[in-house]
């Protein structure tokens, strides 16, 4: 459970009407040093709010890490995640908060090892943030991940005609990604014909034990592709393994091959690349619910090349996903 801060000095025991009224004092002619025995204000508290016009009122104790409009603009983030179907869990909100301390280099006490913002900060960032609020996702019942939620495929249709009201996206503006894996060894044999009577028949297998390969692909709905990403289970690609792609593969390597955090970011700086999305003529993306793509990072990639992210729900790729 977090701790309430408890003030342990009497600094600043004035008021804010207190430190108005000397104020206007001053200003009415009265001395700074008459003002602040009037109103028992410390002299050079005064002498500081003369020199600061931006506010009347000190910041006491710890710095926050973020400003109002950095704080405001996680908080802004996290609803519309929450619209585009990816509801941030405890850790992931401060793990967000996390990267976007450091990508902004602001000083901070969070959690260097585990990459987190402490517990502190979240529970004091939801007091401060009250709109957002802890829900406990439905669960998901074998029945449902093979039929669809009627509910939330409605929503996306409700987000996807928000998307087309604000702009006309042509088909060759609108783009669908996906990602698959390709095993690289020939799976159990399927039966074969041969002869009646004869009892064994030979095929060609690999004896390697087979790796997945992840294949990232986008299509537009006039039919145009953007060249994929070709994701290697390895530490470092060959140069043997560049060989053969369509022109304009990108090739990157992951340990679990499936597309991370830094690959989405890549990906997208490689969709840009290709469609040149711009304020005259944005693109629509419509892909997956993965969790890669709930990064500030990755949002910001969007929205700085006029990209409109709009995400599948959760348990329904088999129907909408067309790729």
């Amino acid at each position: 459970m977090p701790w309430t801060y408890t003030r342990k000095t009497d600094k600043q025991s004035w008021t804010e009407d207190q430190l108005n009224e000397a104020m206007d004092s001053i200003k009415d002619g009265s001395s700074i040093r008459g003002a602040g025995k009037k109103f028992e204000i410390p002299e050079s508290t005064l002498r500081d709010k003369l020199k600061a016009k931006d506010s009347l009122m000190p910041t006491l104790g710890r710095k926050p890490v973020f400003d109002k409009t950095q704080e405001t603009e996680i908080a802004s983030h996290v609803v519309k995640l929450a619209n585009l179907f990816y509801g941030l869990t405890p850790i992931e909100l401060r793990r967000l908060a996390y990267d976007f301390a450091t990508k902004l280099n602001l000083k901070n006490n969070f959690d260097t090892e585990k990459k987190v913002a402490g517990k502190d900060w979240f529970y004091g960032f939801l007091r401060r943030n009250p709109e957002i609020r802890l829900r406990e996702p439905d669960n998901t019942s074998i029945n449902r991940m093979s039929s669809f939620n009627e509910e939330e495929v409605s929503r996306f249709y409700t987000n996807l005609q928000k998307v087309f009201d604000k702009h006309a996206y042509p088909p060759s503006r609108i783009f669908n990604q996906d990602e698959t894996g390709i095993s690289n060894v020939q799976k159990k044999s399927a039966k074969v014909y041969a002869k009646k009577g004869q009892k064994r028949v030979g095929t060609a297998t690999s004896a390697e034990r087979g790796r997945t390969i992840t294949l990232v692909c986008c299509v537009s709905a006039s039919g145009s592709y953007v060249p994929p990403m070709i994701i290697y289970p390895r530490m470092r690609i060959a140069a043997h393994l560049k060989r053969g792609g369509p022109a304009g593969t990108v090739y990157e390597c992951s340990k679990n091959t499936w597309s991370n955090v830094q690959l989405f970011v890549k990906w997208l700086e490689h969709f840009c690349a290709h469609t040149k999305p711009s304020k005259d003529d944005p693109v629509l993306l419509i892909c997956d619910n993965h969790g890669s793509h709930i990064t500030l990072e990755a949002y910001e990639v969007c929205k700085k090349n006029h990209i409109t992210l709009v995400s599948i729900p959760p348990h329904t790729s088999h129907r909408l996903q067309p790729l």
